[in-house]
């Protein structure tokens, strides 16, 4: 069958990938500017950890309550919402008075965050159904690449202006960038809003796909906070060339999601997922058993291009089973993926302690090996092609 595609669904798809990169981007400037806050509001490493914790639970909180609220104002509205919120709020951070104040900012700041990234994923599998094919990846990789922009952004702007001023500034070009794309989001056919399940525990079919997420995010984060520990105490790097495996872990990402939708087209959901999994935890092993500090830069990339595909193809197939409640089921698999996020780190520093980094970054190896053996999980029938006049 012959797939139309209007440029109204083209400018749906530029729209929403902006909004990933948006997402992205917001994250990344907040990255450069958590030792700025900690400097500004004279916090302890142990009140930073209370305070970036603070984030993480506005994040969670407002994950599952995002499917219901995508049902009943549509995409458009909430994306918007969330999105000026998540974007001015980067604003506040550096002035807000008070710690009080600090973690309530944050709280905000990750509530928003957390259910811009539901609706934009939520929404994005939309597009993807009406498209026919697999698109989400690369809409994941556009959020890759506003993580180094805003990252870049704000290391760079920050040598320049005030933290202050700095942070307005970039969170206004945000914001507005969020107001001239949000026209060209539209409607899901395939769902009216206000209509459809509220709020439904998700069945085992999303549990499955939201364990996976779930190992998938934890892997990610514990290598993203533990690499550069890895490098620069293990292999004894010096602290400039530390956070080289991050970085090479990053723009890997970013360049395997841009591939990954023709890859999925190709091999199918779960040989994407299997294989990523199975080259991550080879090129970890390899890694870990080598000395040298390049070898384990290239592995933490190569891990990097594994996992990549991960959670797209898991919110994807999640929306595909459950089409009259997709909201709720990519809210579900948000949800538990976020979770991944918040234990992986922790779940390696405990292991850290008890053995050595190199038997932290071993579990991440073996969560690869979980991830491989459960991509089964992910399997499902071709994304339908629809026309679009």
């Amino acid at each position: 069958m012959l797939r139309v595609e209007s440029p109204g669904l083209r400018r749906d798809r530029l729209a929403v990938a902006v909004l990933f990169l948006v997402n992205g981007a917001v994250f990344g400037a907040w990255a450069t500017h958590i030792p700025v806050v900690k400097a500004i509001h004279g916090l302890s490493p142990a009140v930073l950890g209370l305070a970036l914790l603070s984030l993480a639970t506005g994040a969670l909180l407002s994950m599952p309550l995002c499917g219901t609220a995508l049902v009943r104002f549509g995409a458009r509205r909430v994306l918007g919402a969330t999105g000026l919120v998540f974007s001015i709020m980067l604003a506040f951070l550096p002035i807000v008075p008070g710690q009080a104040g600090l973690f309530t900012a944050l709280f905000v700041f990750g509530a928003a965050g957390g259910a811009m990234d539901v609706a934009m994923n939520a929404h994005g599998t939309a597009v993807e159904r009406q498209y026919g094919r697999p698109i989400l990846s690369s809409l994941h990789g556009m959020w890759s690449l506003g993580g180094l922009t805003g990252a870049g952004l704000g290391g760079l702007s920050l040598a320049f202006l005030p933290a202050g001023i700095e942070a307005a500034a970039i969170a206004l070009l945000f914001a507005v960038i969020v107001v001239v794309a949000l026209p060209h989001i539209r409607p899901d056919p395939a769902a009216a809003a206000g209509e459809g399940p509220r709020l439904a525990w998700p069945d085992r079919s999303t549990l499955l796909i939201g364990s996976l997420a779930m190992l998938s995010f934890m892997a990610e984060g514990s290598l993203l906070d533990w690499s550069a520990v890895y490098l620069a105490e293990s292999l004894q790097v010096p602290a400039s060339f530390s956070g080289t495996g991050f970085a090479v872990f990053s723009g890997a990402m970013a360049t395997s999601r841009f591939l990954g939708d023709g890859i999925r087209r190709r091999l199918g959901a779960p040989l994407l997922v299997a294989g990523g999994g199975l080259l991550a935890a080879v090129s970890l092993g390899v890694g870990l058993w080598s000395s040298h500090p390049l070898v384990a830069v290239l592995a933490f990339g190569v891990a990097g291009l594994g996992l990549a595909n991960v959670a797209p193809v898991a919110f994807s197939t999640a929306s595909a089973r459950s089409p009259d409640n997709a909201a709720s089921a990519v809210a579900a698999v948000a949800t538990l993926g976020y979770g991944g996020v918040l234990m992986g780190p922790v779940l390696l520093g405990f292991i850290a302690h008890m053995t050595s980094l190199g038997g932290a970054l071993a579990v991440a190896m073996l969560l690869c090996v979980m991830i491989a053996a459960g991509a089964g999980a992910v399997r499902t029938k071709s994304l339908p092609s629809l026309t679009s006049a």
